[in-house]
């Protein structure tokens, strides 16, 4: 008869055994609970930043908006100044013989520096007064060279020329009449 291999009797004292059912058991509640039970893991990435300092925008005013010296119309009219500086006169006032050809007729001009390259807008107003004591006449129609998607060149220039129209009365009081008007730069 052969003999037969030694049986082998492994005993495991009871702590280990309790360790690992209380173990079993936390796992249960945690799944229980619907959270999985899993080693605690974590995970870092770093995200790029950036700022961007640009050139800050300044508009200088170079030249008055001047519509030169009229004569008292007896009717309405207008003088309308181009950003050319080109003037046309519709009603009373007559280009021939209302405006003095000694008289300073110009369009406003502007300098206005910004960040090279970058797009900007320019807003005028809709309606500006010119005084003269208690009287007064109206500006309207306000335009300049400056059209959409216009940016700045590279050296951060741009030359702006603003024209508008000049509203005079029938029999308008003589005098000197002045105000003031905004030009407003923003970046696009």
């Amino acid at each position: 008869m052969l003999a037969s291999p030694p049986h082998r009797i492994i005993l495991m004292s009871p702590a280990p055994r309790l360790l690992s059912g209380m173990a079993a058991m936390a796992c249960a509640m945690v799944a229980f609970s619907g959270t999985a039970c899993a080693a605690p893991s974590s995970s870092t990435m770093s995200g790029a930043a950036q700022a961007v300092v640009i050139k800050p925008l300044a508009i200088v005013a170079v030249d008055s908006l001047s519509f030169g010296d009229l004569t008292r119309p007896t009717a309405a009219g207008t003088v309308v100044l181009d950003p050319s500086g080109a003037i046309t006169t519709t009603g009373g006032v007559l280009t021939s013989t209302a405006i003095a050809q000694s008289g300073p007729r110009r369009a406003g001009t502007f300098t206005v520096n910004g960040d090279p390259g970058r797009q900007f807008i320019i807003d005028l107003p809709t309606v500006a007064i010119l005084r003269q004591g208690s009287r007064n006449m109206r500006l309207s129609a306000f335009r300049s060279n400056w059209t959409a998607g216009t940016a700045f060149s590279p050296t951060g220039i741009f030359a702006l020329t603003v024209g508008a129209t000049l509203n005079v009365g029938a029999n308008q009081t003589t005098g000197t009449y002045t105000g003031t008007y905004a030009v407003t730069v923003t970046y696009q």
